[in-house]
Parts: structure tokens; C-alpha cells; sequence
């Protein structure tokens, strides 16, 4: 599979609108300070931005598998980048009778980190009765890296964003498990532990502010029920994502999904997210794949919630 790309943007209190709708009223404000409605308006701007939180993934991989009766192998490298972004209102630019003499005090900090995973899976069929265990062990190297960027919403009306080169990084090693078992010959359960081990990563500090990022471990539950033609999953998520100590966002879910597949050269898929978390709403999904052949495959999907919840993904494999 090469490459397997994918990206999401969860902006759930509108902090981006309303940000631009704050830029705007500080430049008429600039130009006439004295205006106390455009003030009022100005202040109410600013306190609709207080905790207002954006969140950003994206991810790149590629695997080569090689399957096998013995020990099937497959390589596989991996990275991710997440951000948390939030705006913290100072009070004191509230209350203060001219806010354009002076710089201010609020501010707005994207901070996170990336991930960079290269790995071995081993896995193995095990018969049990009429049925079979599969095992899969993916002992991985992984490079971590954050960052922390803090700017005065005084100075984001150029619209410039960039990164500080203070980063921080750390190496070390990880491993993700997992299982499946056939209840019968059309449906198996199965279950996935991603990055056993638990690391922590400080990001730089920059004006007086800097955050931790977290790669923990994340558990997964699923079932599949498979009639050739038509395939039906559900898997939920059995512990919260957290991206950062300091940043109360989490996401967990869980999911349900359908395919439609045609004669094994087309797939319709479709299917439906539930948050189980209070820091985002439910999402639908909808993809398509093609199978040309059973030689190249193309897969691409979207995904859309009710409060500016949006991803796309697409992977291309080859089968030899």
C-alpha cells in the first residue's frame, strides 16, 4: 500500500469565523477608537473567541506485506502530525477603555506534535477446533516530535503562521498487538492495542506557555460480518484520545460501517461515527474503492459532522 494519506479538521466552536469576524472589527476599531458601539461589538467578539478550540491531523504510511503459511510479514512506516489550537481571553483586554494603544494581552496557542512510526508486523494463523485464532505483534520504532507556537491576537491579522524551529524530539520504542477469532465462517471479532507504551514529550516554552504532548496507549473492539457481497462492522473505542496533558480535547467512538461490493471490482461503503465524548458530535462517512482486476486498488473517503468535523483519506495498493 503506497501511499495511504489522510486528513481531519474539528473546529467545533466556530473559533475560525469568529476569529475573522474579531480581525475585522480590530481594523475598523484601529481606525476609529473612539466608536464605543464598535467597541461593545469588539468586546463581544473577543469573549465569543475564550476557549475556543481547533484541532488538526493529518497522516502519511506506506506497508509491504508478504503473506505466508508460516509467519506472514509486513514493513510498514507511519507518521502523524496532530495540533490543538486555543485562545485564551486575557480580562484585562476587556476592561481596558482604549485596547488599541497597546498590544494584547490575549492570545492564541497551537501546540502538538508528530509521530513517525517504522515497524515489523509478524503475524500467524492458529487453529482452534473449526475456527482460528489470528495474531499479529508490530514491534515499531518511533520518533517523536513537538511544538509549541504562541501568538498575540494583536498580531494575527497578517495571517501568517509559523512554526517556531525550538522544536523538541525524542526516540524510543513501541509495539501495537492484535487479534481476531471467527465465531463462524462469516463473522469475527476482533481487537487492536496501538503504542503499549505510554511516552510523554515536553514541548518548548515560549512566552511563558508551553504544553505536553501524549502518545498513549489506544484500544479498539470490533466485529465483522462478512456475506461476500455485503460486508456490516462496528467497532468502538474502548479508552479517549488525549493530544495534550494541558488541553482538555479528547475524541472517542464508536463506529458502524456497511460495504456493497460489486463482483469484487467495485465498493460502496458507508457508514456513521458516534462520539462518545462531549468535545465533538456524531459524523457520517461515505468511500468508494476499486478493484480492477484484484491487481490495483484505489480507496478514498470523506467524512463530515455537524460541527465542522470534516476528513478525507485515500490509499493506493498493489497486489502481486
Amino acid at each position: 500500500m503506497l501511499p495511504m494519506v489522510g486528513a481531519r479538521v474539528h473546529d467545533g466552536d466556530d473559533t475560525i469565523d469568529k476569529l475573522d469576524s474579531f480581525i475585522d472589527l480590530d481594523d475598523k476599531l484601529q481606525l476609529n477608537p473612539s466608536d464605543q458601539q464598535l467597541l461593545q461589538e469588539w468586546r463581544q467578539a473577543m469573549r465569543s473567541l475564550d476557549k475556543g478550540v481547533v484541532n488538526v491531523e493529518a497522516n502519511v504510511g506506506m506497508a509491504v506485506a508478504i503473506p505466508n503459511s508460516v509467519l506472514s510479514t509486513n514493513f510498514f512506516t507511519k507518521g502523524q502530525v496532530s495540533v490543538v489550537s486555543a485562545i485564551m481571553v486575557d480580562q484585562r483586554d476587556l476592561a481596558a477603555a482604549d485596547p488599541t494603544q497597546d498590544e494584547l494581552f490575549s492570545s492564541a496557542q497551537s501546540a502538538g506534535g508528530a509521530v513517525l512510526d517504522i515497524g515489523l508486523t509478524f503475524a500467524r494463523e492458529i487453529q482452534w477446533g473449526e475456527h482460528a485464532f489470528l495474531l499479529g505483534f508490530s514491534p515499531k520504532f518511533q520518533q517523536i516530535y513537538a511544538l509549541n507556537y504562541v501568538e498575540s491576537l494583536s498580531d494575527m491579522e497578517d495571517s501568517s503562521f509559523e512554526w517556531d524551529e525550538d522544536y523538541t524530539e525524542k526516540s524510543g520504542f513501541n509495539m501495537d498487538f492484535g487479534l481476531s477469532y471467527d465465531l463462524t465462517d462469516k463473522t469475527n471479532i476482533g481487537f487492536t492495542a496501538r503504542n503499549l507504551i505510554s511516552h510523554e514529550l515536553s514541548t518548548n516554552e515560549l512566552y511563558g506557555q508551553s504544553a505536553t504532548f501524549l502518545v498513549e496507549p489506544e484500544y479498539v473492539l470490533g466485529i465483522n460480518y462478512d456475506r461476500n457481497w455485503v460486508r456490516l462492522a462496528a467497532d468502538f473505542d474502548l479508552n479517549s484520545k488525549q493530544y495534550l496533558k494541558e488541553f482538555d480535547y479528547k475524541t472517542q467512538y464508536a463506529r458502524f460501517g456497511a460495504e456493497l461490493d460489486a463482483w469484487g471490482w467495485a465498493q460502496f461503503r458507508t457508514g456513521y461515527m458516534h462520539s462518545l465524548t462531549d468535545h465533538a458530535d456524531d459524523l457520517i462517512s461515505v468511500g468508494l474503492g476499486f478493484r480492477p482486476w484484484g491487481v490495483l486498488g484505489l480507496d478514498i473517503a470523506a467524512q463530515a459532522g455537524s460541527d465542522n468535523n470534516y476528513g478525507v483519506s485515500a490509499q493506493l495498493a498493489f497486489t502481486y
